[in-house]
């Protein structure tokens, strides 16, 4: 992989994960008829302005930087994960003539990869439960002794929540075709299934994700129609919701691994100034735009990887950024090593200390060990 240059082949920067299946104040919402849809707004906080600098702190990638190891062959695998530990890769393959189709697991220093199970589908962050499609129904299933349960969501894919006691999805509106008017009703249910309840319905909008464990979630779009667009924070007890940032099509939402914080895209806005990559914590303390734009993950909470889109480079570089206390760091010289990236297909472990990625070259995993910096991430 040395001497080649990173390319990012995709028409967009950002990672599309393919499921297996289916600051502005804001004080009150007027005009509403249901209860639901329009529910409780919480005061906006005033986010802390603290605009980072992100002044440069120097690394010696001479002697930090390895190159990138291949660990699969014969072309495979997109789209890969993580173990919890970060010891293995885990990723979907099958060959009719030579592998059966399942999940195999593959240590992160090589060897020969294991089938774990035939299941698609998605999976807890320890890797204990699958939640999987069957005759119309979605069943959550239990590893360890095989035990399952069926999940009311009429076949709707599901987000568990980050303490794994409660579960999401969306019904989605089927005869409005206009993304602005489009209804998404978010439901909840417990982990097993009971006590199903719509929580909330959003405009023009989606559910993002979990936050706090299981006491909140993210959702874009408007809680009724006379209401900002933006992204909210609805409380899952009360159906309350906050609007963290007005904005009116946000792209790309990323959480971080603890949910504290969120990365976000405002693109093809008139101001030009609002355009660009954006980081908010999830409790509207801090919000900010980068000053560099590119495809990113987050390493930890708060260490946001940014790869830069520079159209006239053929080897942009890598960078850490520290979003609360405005340092910096390159960690990744495109004159020292060289990755290939396939269709911006990169992840970084749950430890953050390995970067995943799809080779354009051969399209085969690579992993690269990022470099320890003197502050620890």
């Amino acid at each position: 992989m040395i001497g080649k240059g990173l390319r990012i082949l995709s028409g967009s920067l950002f990672l599309l994960l393919a499921l297996v299946f289916l600051s502005v104040p804001y004080a009150e919402t007027s005009g509403c008829v249901d209860a639901i849809a329009c529910a409780t707004l919480l005061p906006t906080p005033q986010p802390l302005k603290m605009a980072p600098l992100f002044a440069e702190v120097p690394v010696d990638l001479s002697e930090l930087s390895q190159p990138p190891v291949q660990l699969t062959e014969g072309g495979c695998c997109s789209y890969a994960g993580w173990s919890s530990d970060s010891e293995w890769v885990l990723y979907l393959d099958g060959k009719a003539d030579t592998r059966p189709t399942g999940l195999y697991s593959l240590p992160i220093t090589g060897g020969t990869p294991s089938r774990l199970t035939n299941r698609y589908g998605i999976f807890t962050k320890d890797w204990t439960l699958v939640a999987y499609p069957e005759a119309g129904q979605v069943y959550i299933e239990r590893w360890a002794d095989g035990s399952r349960w069926t999940i009311p969501s009429n076949g709707r894919a599901i987000a568990f929540s980050g303490d794994m006691s409660q579960v999401a999805w969306e019904y989605g509106s089927q005869s409005i075709q206009s993304p602005e008017r489009r209804q998404i009703q978010i439901w909840l249910s417990t982990l097993r299934g009971e006590q199903a309840r719509e929580l909330v319905t959003v405009h023009g909008g989606d559910f993002v994700g979990w936050v706090a464990g299981s006491n909140s979630i993210l959702a874009s779009g408007r809680l009724s129609p006379p209401d900002p667009a933006g992204i909210w924070r609805i409380d899952t007890e009360t159906g309350a919701g906050r609007l963290l940032f007005e904005v009116e099509d946000p792209k790309n939402i990323l959480i971080s691994p603890s949910g504290e914080w969120i990365a976000f895209v405002i693109a093809f806005e008139s101001d030009p100034s609002r355009n660009g990559i954006w980081v908010m914590k999830t409790d509207g303390g801090f919000i900010d735009r980068l000053p560099v734009f590119g495809a990113y993950r987050w390493r930890s909470e708060g260490q946001l990887l940014v790869m830069p889109l520079v159209l006239d480079t053929p080897n942009p570089s890598l960078y850490q950024l520290d979003l609360e206390h405005g340092h910096a760091w390159t960690l990744l010289d495109p004159a020292i090593v060289q990755l290939d990236i396939a269709n911006n297909d990169w992840s970084v472990s749950p430890d953050g200390r390995w970067l995943l990625f799809l080779s354009a070259e051969d399209r085969n995993l690579w992993v690269f060990e990022l470099p320890e910096l003197p502050v620890s991430p």
